[in-house]
């Protein structure tokens, strides 16, 4: 359990800076959160102190559909929200 603690850290790290790179679009929309997504996980793979299958229990399920659109995000109604875009919601609101 302590690598994905520690993957999970590093996520919070990460995210933070990438979310920082992306605020002056506005609103968070669903191409965005994917676009954040991606670009958190790859910045922290890069450091090669987790494995690939550490972060992929980070990563959005694909099997939950979540829309891919530039409407903006709401988990309003969604029973799970996976790590990485709660991670990545909370720091857009946080971030100005």
């Amino acid at each position: 359990m302590d690598v994905l603690f520690a993957a999970h850290a590093a996520v919070k790290d990460v995210v933070p800076v990438v979310v920082m790179r992306h605020r002056a679009a506005g609103i968070l929309t669903w191409s965005l959160l994917h676009k954040i997504e991606s670009e958190v996980l790859a910045e922290v793979a890069v450091s090669g102190k987790h494995s690939s299958r550490i972060l992929d229990m980070l990563r959005a399920p694909e099997g939950l559909n979540y829309p891919k659109n530039d409407h903006p995000v709401s988990f309003e109604g969604s029973e799970f929200v996976p790590i990485i875009y709660g991670e990545i919601a909370d720091a857009w609101r946080r971030v100005n």
